[in-house]
This record gives C-alpha cells, sequence and structure tokens, in this order.
C-alpha cells in the first residue's frame, strides 16, 4: 500500500466525523432556520434538539451534547490548519452556506459556543418549548412505520385487526418488533394525557393515534406478549 492510499484512507475516514453525525445535524438546523426567514428561532431548534439526546438514555450514551460542541470545535481546528481535504465535500458546502461562505473556521467555533450556551440555559420544557414536527416524526419512527404499513392504508377495518396482521406477520419475533413499538406508543399516551400542547405535533403527524388508540394498541400488544409468549404457551 503506497502512501496515496493510505492519505485515502485517512480521508474517508475522517469525513464521516462530519457528514454523518452530529456536527452535520446541527448544520442542518441552522440552514433550516436561515431559509426559514425567521420563522424559526435557531437557538429554540437547537435546544429541541439537545432536548431529544438528553431524552434517549442511548443518545446520551453514544454523543452526548458536549460531543456535539467539540466535533464542531474539531471540524473547526482542521479547517483552520488548512486540512479541508479531511472533511467531506457536503460538509464544507453547508458551512460555506452557513457562514455566507467566509472566515469557516470562526464560524464553526461560534456555532460550538451557541450549543454550548443553549445547553446552559436554553428550558427543555415542553410548556415553553412545544415539540416540533420534525423532533417527533424523529423520535416515534416505529410507530410511524407500523402506520405506514399496517393503519394508512385502510386495508383493515379496525385498529385491531390491522394490529392483529402486523403480529401475525413477525410472530414468533415479536420481542424485537413490539417491544420498540410498546415504549414508543407509551412514551405518546403519557404525552398525550400531558397536555393538548404536548400531543399537537403527534396528533399532526399521526391523527390516528388517540389515547383510545393508543390504549387499545398497548392492550394487545400486552395481551399478546401475556399469552402467546408465556412459558406455558403450547
Amino acid at each position: 500500500m503506497n502512501l496515496g492510499q493510505k492519505g485515502s484512507i485517512l480521508q474517508s475516514f475522517t469525513w464521516s466525523a462530519f457528514d454523518h453525525g452530529p456536527a452535520d445535524r446541527v448544520l442542518d438546523i441552522v440552514l433550516r432556520c436561515q431559509d426559514s426567514v425567521g420563522e424559526r428561532d435557531l437557538e429554540n431548534e437547537l435546544a429541541r434538539f439537545l432536548r431529544m439526546i438528553e431524552g434517549s438514555n442511548e443518545a446520551q450514551w453514544l454523543c452526548p451534547a458536549t460531543t456535539v460542541s467539540a466535533l464542531l470545535d474539531l471540524a473547526a481546528e482542521v479547517w483552520g490548519a488548512g486540512l479541508e481535504r479531511l472533511i467531506a465535500p457536503s460538509f464544507i458546502e453547508k458551512v460555506d452556506r452557513a457562514s455566507s461562505g467566509s472566515d469557516q473556521a470562526s464560524y464553526l467555533n461560534a456555532l460550538a459556543g451557541v450549543v454550548r450556551a443553549v445547553e446552559g440555559r436554553a428550558s427543555m420544557e415542553v410548556g415553553e418549548l412545544s415539540f416540533s414536527e420534525w423532533e417527533t416524526e424523529i423520535e416515534f419512527r416505529r410507530i410511524q412505520g407500523f402506520s405506514g404499513n399496517w393503519v394508512d392504508d385502510a386495508e383493515y377495518e379496525t385498529l385491531d385487526e390491522a394490529v392483529a396482521a402486523a403480529i401475525d406477520a413477525v410472530h414468533p419475533f415479536c420481542a424485537e418488533y413490539l417491544g420498540p413499538i410498546s415504549a414508543e406508543a407509551q412514551t405518546a399516551l403519557v404525552r398525550k394525557l400531558q397536555s393538548p400542547e404536548a400531543g399537537a405535533s403527534l396528533t399532526r403527524i399521526l391523527p390516528w393515534a388517540t389515547t383510545d388508540a393508543l390504549s387499545r394498541l398497548l392492550d394487545i400488544i400486552n395481551d399478546h406478549m401475556r399469552y402467546a409468549h408465556s412459558p406455558d404457551c403450547p
């Protein structure tokens, strides 16, 4: 293997730190706010992003908020050292757009500081910061997948029939499929019961997911797991 090949391998692995993951997500949020022409507030959108991390044990374990700002600082350091070749072109393009094409390294450092500041002072409470649709779509992606496969096309007349068909399709591998759906359904139910404001974005994304429907979904799943997967089941 020659040195050029080694450089290519290093470059490809370094790229993935910026074009796949939280640094890239933050740039997407920035650009979405800029394109909204004042409709979206950057600090609020970043607070929602950080709330998503704080609300997930897995996300906090894999990539806490401090890592997000550190990646932005790292990108600034790499950029400032004239090593842009180690950064993915798609990320470079986003930084150029966000910074209006000038002083990109300083812009990334400043953005990292904004993330840290938002983490330190922004309220994550739904009463002060409502759930956005993009936040809800990510949080409830498994229920959305279930809905798209079994509910939305109106193939089944009732929710009971739709859930039964879904269970029949995955049985006996129900724990892997139904467990995450149950967890999201329970979270959605609690949010619906919490307040109309807390459940508003969920209602827009999944109109069928009322408190009664979510309760029924959980009952069916629990009954199936209790009786079809118990040690005494034939």
